[in-house]
């Protein structure tokens, strides 16, 4: 028997609600006779769901993330109850403390997840709470059975940290039958769209792009949109007063994603801190070319003038100027439209990335 434990902090719904993740869950689910995960409930009761082989146990959320250091602890019954013979975490931290503990008690192997750069940050603070929080990071990473890096720039990160540690590369991936273009050619709308994608926080950096576009449209027809919603939305939305050419929109489904993104014709990324986003490779998929900045591990898979333009965080002049220069560049944007949507075939496709995925994982068991 296969039995895995997937370990998150997120929140989540029933499993009769489809979201992102659910999908996730079933493709790794294939590799296994039962497939569990724990989470947070989106209250404050225990609850337990079935579908298949995918069994999925919600503890309280409590107050915050911060809680689950405690509830996670639940993976012991599940362990018992289930006979799971391996754990995934996906925070070295929240519920991977835990799962460590856990591993090195019960001898039941673990593969971390790394899928952020904040975990390396802390190691550079000297703030009593972030050397605690380092140390328990590195806890993690010595003691996991595999560790996933998202890509060979984050690998060199986590290798540089703890050179013992088993890494395995696993990048983010796309569905290309879900974002996909029909697209002929680059040829620029009439106005100019750009858009951006990503939840409405301080650390995505849109009220650097919100600044650009209201400078570039002294000299172009261009327009802004922004999507994601967030706390942050009406700051935005007072940053962009004034400009009819600037739209700031919550989630859209799936499918009104894509609409909108046909329409596009710059997608950008303006983080000031980030993991990998997916929505990079999304806009790949749709053969968009892509602006983002030179955070995190990203340059580890957008190389500047490659595949996509890197600017620097919170500089809305050299955000402009990545744009006029795709705006006056035809040959600039084609290049860049075409290596990217070559490593999305060859690097992020969805069904190779969790074959890969998967056998990484069912591997450690047998």
């Amino acid at each position: 028997m296969a039995n895995l434990l997937h370990i998150s902090a997120n929140e989540f719904p029933p499993l009769s609600r489809d979201h992102s993740t659910k999908k996730i869950w079933m493709e790794l689910a294939k590799g296994f006779d039962e497939y569990h995960i724990l989470g947070r409930a989106q209250d404050n009761r225990f609850h337990y769901y079935n579908e298949g082989n995918i069994h999925l146990h919600l503890v309280p959320k409590l107050l915050k993330a911060p809680s689950f250091a405690i509830t996670s602890f639940y993976i012991y019954k599940i362990i018992k109850k289930y006979n799971i013979n391996l754990m995934l975490s996906q925070c070295p931290i929240l519920g991977g403390f835990t799962a460590n503990i856990i591993k090195k008690v019960f001898n039941i192997p673990l593969f971390q997840e790394i899928h952020d750069t904040y975990y390396f940050e802390l190691f550079k603070s000297k703030k009593i709470k972030d050397r605690l929080l380092a140390e328990v990071t590195m806890f993690s990473i010595k003691n996991a059975t595999k560790v996933r890096a998202l890509n060979k720039m984050m690998e060199d990160m986590i290798l540089d940290l703890y050179e013992k540690a088993n890494t395995v590369i696993i990048e983010n991936r796309v569905d290309i039958n879900k974002f996909s273009s029909t697209k002929k050619n680059n040829k620029l709308h009439d106005p100019i769209l750009v858009t951006g994608i990503g939840t409405f926080v301080y650390r995505k950096g849109f009220h650097t792009a919100i600044n650009a576009i209201k400078s570039l449209s002294e000299k172009y027809d261009i327009s802004l949109m922004l999507i994601g919603g967030g706390k942050d939305k009406e700051m935005l939305m007072g940053l962009a007063e004034g400009y009819t050419n600037i739209k700031l929109y919550d989630r859209l489904p799936q499918d009104k994603l894509v609409e909108l993104l046909e329409e596009t014709d710059i997608y950008i990324q303006p983080s000031i801190r980030e993991g990998m986003p997916r929505t990079i490779l999304e806009a790949m998929a749709m053969k968009l070319p892509v602006i983002t900045t030179n955070v995190s591990t990203i340059p580890g898979t957008v190389i500047n003038g490659v595949n996509g333009l890197i600017v620097e965080p919170e500089d809305a002049k050299q955000l402009e100027n990545a744009i006029i220069n795709l705006i006056k560049d035809a040959n600039l944007r084609n290049g860049i439209v075409d290596n990217a949507y070559a490593d999305v075939i060859n690097k992020f496709e969805w069904n190779s990335a969790f074959e890969l995925y998967r056998s990484e994982l069912i591997n450690i068991i047998k």
